[in-house]
């Protein structure tokens, strides 16, 4: 199970401050934390970019800030694309 939060935009490797508590507690529970360009996929930048620090495959969990549906699928689509599934 991969959990995906939001990267911190001053620190694009480390979770947003936001979600930065509930990554602690998923990795001490032994699941892989991914980080994601929220702004990217929010304004329909570079989907594949945003996700490209996504690695493994399996399912995996969004926990961050609401996207517009037609983003939501642009999302889900880059991450099947990685052998991630949401």
């Amino acid at each position: 199970m991969i959990l995906i939060v939001p990267a911190n935009p001053l620190r694009p490797r480390h979770p947003d401050e936001h979600f930065t508590a509930e990554a602690e507690a998923a990795r001490a529970a032994g699941f892989q934390v991914a980080v994601v360009d929220h702004d990217a996929v929010a304004r329909g930048g570079d989907v594949r970019r945003a996700v490209a620090s996504v690695s493994g495959t399996g399912a995996a969990v969004y926990r961050g800030w609401m996207l517009r549906s037609e983003r939501y699928a642009a999302f889900a689509e880059a991450l099947a694309e990685r052998g991630v599934v949401c």
